[in-house]
């Protein structure tokens, strides 16, 4: 691929202006140090000037695109307020046998199109998504414009006063005619802790004003306390599945945000036992095997745990070469998982839909750096064509 002339002089520019004074910024989900190397880096990379141009062209498509807020719904949520967000349960679907089909009843791994009549989680997701991505273009380029825009969807959801989504999951993945929201709602913001690694990013740029990030701040320490507190909230953390995992990564992101020590130590105080029990000694993980997607969740549960070992790390726990006394542990869970992956054994369980193995061919890449096995980067490349994900190729790829 040809780079435009005028785009490469204007990267280079940026990237000779902060080789010397690049900042650190604060995040979570990532390593800061290592991700101001790789911006150092790329005025000399070519690789990696080649990943921060695509970053920045697709964020070019973000800035004249308009983001939808939770008042664009048609209805109201249980409780009246439009400020509230809701959805549906994905896998609920009118019972057959019932005149109104109420209660809806499961189809493990079936999305219900119904969904879709309520736009709050896929405005939530898009939003999300486009600040991670506006917010890293921004950081590598110090363009203003994908600041601003960054903050302008931020703003929209979180804190203007006519358009904001208050700081709960009350009514997130209802099913009809049994209950008016619940706690594995919750699961709908997984996505939440990339936006405020985003606000990490955006604190460095003109864009970002005193007001956003005391604003933001109250919104995720609010959100935070309804994670803890409120019925829904509780209910997640009592699950035992990826749930629980992302629940945790949630709770953590937003713990570390918000300088809530206190609560990250008590979240990391029960990782090991967590691993003990999700986790077997040859690496399956028996509650995500009986689902109907069992591959795949299996995959977006040790996507939670490779997440909740990288905030670990904020705190000193070292849980990437934990092991139980029996061998449980996050390396077992992937080795297991590989030859499948690849295609060398046959998958044992339930996977009604295609497998895609982006997300796994990332993690195999963490596993190498973090379990020091560069074996890992060998079995990757089985399945890199698999990779369209920029912010993989930048933040692991180039070192290879």
């Amino acid at each position: 691929m040809k780079f435009k002339l005028a785009h490469i002089i204007l990267l280079v520019a940026f990237f000779v202006i902060n080789v010397v004074n690049a900042q650190v910024p604060k995040l979570f989900l990532v390593d800061a140090n290592k991700v101001v190397k790789i911006k150092k880096d790329a005025y000399s990379n070519d690789a990696i000037k080649k990943n921060v141009f695509q970053l920045t062209k697709n964020a070019d498509k973000l800035l004249d695109k308009h983001f939808g807020s939770v008042m664009d719904k048609k209805f109201p949520p249980p409780c009246g307020n439009m400020h509230e967000y809701m959805s549906l349960a994905p896998y609920f679907w009118p019972d057959p046998s019932k005149p109104d089909g109420k209660p809806y009843i499961r189809k493990d791994g079936e999305r219900n199109p119904e969904r879709k009549v309520i736009p709050d989680d896929q405005n939530f997701d898009e939003l999300m998504a486009a600040i991670h991505e506006l917010s890293w273009a921004y950081y590598f380029s110090d363009d203003e414009k994908y600041a601003t825009k960054a903050t302008q969807i931020i703003r929209m959801w979180f804190l203007d006063t006519a358009t904001m989504m208050l700081p709960n999951l009350n009514h997130a993945q209802i099913i009809s005619g049994v209950d008016t929201g619940r706690g594995i709602g919750v699961i709908d913001a997984h996505e939440l802790p990339k936006v405020i690694d985003g606000i990490g990013l955006l604190r460095f740029s003109k864009s970002w004003t005193k007001q956003d990030e005391e604003g933001i701040t109250k919104w995720l320490n609010q959100y935070l306390n309804w994670l803890l507190t409120s019925k829904n909230g509780v209910d997640e953390s009592k699950t035992k599945n990826n749930h629980k995992n992302f629940y945790d990564v949630q709770v953590l992101s937003l713990a570390l945000f918000c300088n809530n020590t206190k609560v990250v130590d008590e979240i990391l105080s029960h990782t090991q036992s967590r691993i003990n029990a999700q986790i077997e000694v040859d690496g399956k993980q028996p509650l995500e095997l009986e689902r109907t997607l069992a591959l795949g969740y299996s995959t977006f549960s040790l996507e939670a745990w490779f997440a909740i070992a990288t905030m670990a790390e904020k705190r000193n726990v070292d849980l990437w070469s934990y092991q139980s006394a029996d061998g449980r542990s996050l390396k077992q869970a992937i080795d297991y998982l590989l030859p499948y992956v690849l295609g060398e054994k046959k998958w044992e369980y339930q996977q009604i839909k295609e497998y895609k193995p982006n997300a796994f061919y990332s993690l195999l890449l963490q596993a190498a750096i973090k379990f020091k096995d560069n074996s890992y980067i060998t079995k990757a490349e089985a399945i890199k064509s698999s990779n369209k994900n920029v912010f993989v190729k930048l933040f692991y790829e180039w070192k290879y």
